[in-house]
């Protein structure tokens, strides 16, 4: 938001909390009662969420405040979920000690040593990164992706797809990731296979691929779990109908979300919230723009003042002056988002059962995605890596506090 725009929020957050004060002047006794009933159960409600979070794994600050969240390790989520952690099986091991017994270093290994380091030649330590990332993480064991009398074999399709997905991972983390908006001393985690897998080898929404003619169902037959959803919800692009048949493959595409772009400034409004003279008749827009919102709020297992402010939902400051941060951090995973959708799924050898990519993709119910990681170890930046994006898409320019 610009500086104009700043001081335009700040008049009519003015009015605003005028015309509350004055009702509030004129209300009855009895309703002040009724309020107080009503914060009781807010409070209520407010520790049973807390419950439920401290249970997934992360406590959060009342106010939803990242900064405020600890995320626990992916092993400690998966042992919450009451899920196993996948290991390399018996034959596995035995069948790498030989490997590594005869090639002490790496033998066409392309992605881990351009990115990571020299420290990547030696077989020992791919095969660690493997088995503490790739293994839980995508829930399988190396023979998945590996021919295990020959590791270096490119003979199965999963190891393509592997080796294009760990590109994505560390080109997204360098352009996205590292460059999100956040105040200073924030952990930035590190995406992993595990961020969107989330200990699956199948792709996220394969599971979640249901008869459409179920109207309680239609949220996961569209791909996106706990409903809504950043669409015009008029099918158009969905390969499924309300006959109740639906085709095993199908794209799931947001056109206008898609279609947006950074203007002069860098800015771009993914979904316009607030209505102004420009905003077409009718409530196609607003129903998108409610759909939306609604699918990050289930995503993330927030409310909408994780990241607006209740007085004036365009500004990114709180009445005294609070920073928004979230608010500026979503507008930027967005971009991230779209980025995945036009560039890199696109490009992706051999995925099938795909929808486009959303936030409940990586966070399902949290603030801070289960799978990511806080590594120290940190991806370089590549100068010609093997996958380059289709469209260019540039980082939004951030919106930040004034200083």
């Amino acid at each position: 938001m610009s500086t104009d725009n700043m001081s335009a929020a700040d008049g009519a957050i003015a009015q605003y909390d005028e015309k509350q004060r004055s009702i509030m002047r004129g209300e009855v006794a009895g309703l002040v009662a009724g309020a107080i009933l009503a914060l009781g159960g807010v409070i209520a409600l407010t520790l049973m969420l807390a419950d439920r979070r401290a249970f997934e794994g992360y406590r959060a600050e009342s106010q939803y405040n990242y900064a405020g969240v600890q995320r626990v390790s992916y092993t400690d989520y998966l042992a919450s979920q009451g899920r196993k952690v996948v290991q390399p099986s018996a034959e596995a091991i035995t069948a790498y000690n030989a490997w590594q017994a005869a090639n002490p270093k790496t033998v066409n290994v392309n992605v881990l040593n351009k990115y990571l380091g020299d420290k990547y030649t030696d077989t020992a330590a791919v095969f660690g990164y493997m088995s503490s990332y790739f293994t839980p993480g995508v829930g399988v064991s190396c023979e998945y992706c590996h021919n295990l009398e020959n590791f270096s074999s490119d003979e199965k399709p999963t190891k393509a797809t592997a080796r294009a997905m760990l590109v994505m991972q560390f080109e997204l983390q360098n352009k996205w990731i590292e460059t999100i908006p956040r105040p200073e001393g924030q952990v930035v985690y590190q995406l992993k296979c595990a961020s969107c897998h989330n200990g699956q080898p199948k792709f996220w929404n394969n599971a979640l691929i249901v008869s459409a003619s179920d109207p309680k169902n239609f949220g996961k037959a569209a791909g996106v779990f706990g409903g809504g959803n950043p669409t015009s919800y008029d099918l158009k692009n969905i390969g499924v109908t309300l006959n109740g048949q639906t085709p095993p493959f199908y794209s799931f595409v947001d056109d206008e979300y898609l279609a947006a772009r950074a203007d002069a400034d860098g800015s771009v409004n993914f979904f316009q919230v607030t209505a102004d003279k420009d905003t077409p008749p009718g409530l196609n827009a607003t129903y998108r723009n409610q759909n939306a919102m609604y699918h990050q709020n289930s995503a993330l297992g927030v409310g909408c003042d994780f990241c607006h402010y209740g007085g004036y939902f365009a500004s990114y400051v709180l009445e005294d002056g609070t920073f928004k941060w979230p608010k500026s951090q979503a507008r930027h995973m967005q971009g991230m988002v779209q980025d995945i959708a036009i560039n890199w799924f696109p490009q992706m050898p051999n995925l099938v059962d795909t929808a486009q990519p959303n936030c409940y993709m990586c966070h399902r119910g949290n603030v801070v995605p289960p799978g990511d990681y806080d590594d120290p170890e940190r991806p370089a930046q590549v100068a010609d890596p093997e996958i380059k994006p289709l469209v260019d898409l540039p980082v939004l320019k951030p919106i930040l506090p004034e200083q």
